[in-house]
């Protein structure tokens, strides 16, 4: 299989999936599932581009963070919704779980030296979420209104 091919659509298809599940799981609005999906897509497909041509992960989590954010905010301005309906699931694979997992394990084997640099690694990707989530979440409802507001039906 085409690696280009399994980076850019196969990666970010399995984050949608994952991401909807959580919505599941959450009790997200029914209706709102597909976007929570797609949220997840763009955010995974922006840190794949942005991994494979810098190979910065801080970098590549802070841009993703940001697109999963702004597209939060977007839909939550034309949908209705909090905007959390959509962020928490978009942000979701972005979440250090494997530098968390070394982390541990480094430090149930006793590994000082590798430990820390994990533990470091999980905050550092960590705080990217934080930084890039705050950086978008403040920024004024009017900049997401590029389109006039959809009409939703609650039907």
């Amino acid at each position: 299989m085409n690696t280009t091919l399994f980076f850019y659509l196969v990666h970010p298809l399995v984050a949608l999936f994952a991401s909807v599940g959580y919505a599941i799981v959450c009790n997200a609005p029914r209706k709102e599932i597909p976007y929570c999906g797609l949220t997840a897509f763009l955010c995974w497909l922006v840190y794949q581009l942005v991994l494979r041509h810098d190979g910065s992960s801080f970098l590549a989590t802070l841009l993703a963070t940001f697109t999963a954010t702004g597209f939060a905010r977007f839909l939550s301005y034309h949908r209705m919704l909090p905007t959390i309906v959509y962020h928490i699931p978009g942000i979701l694979p972005l979440v250090p779980g494997a530098a968390v997992y070394r982390c541990i394990t480094s430090a149930m084997e006793s590994r000082v030296l590798e430990t820390t640099a994990n533990i470091l690694t999980a905050l550092k990707l960590a705080g990217a979420i934080g930084i890039g989530s705050v950086i978008i979440l403040v920024l004024p409802q009017a900049w997401f209104s590029f389109f006039p507001r959809l009409k939703r039906n609650n039907s």
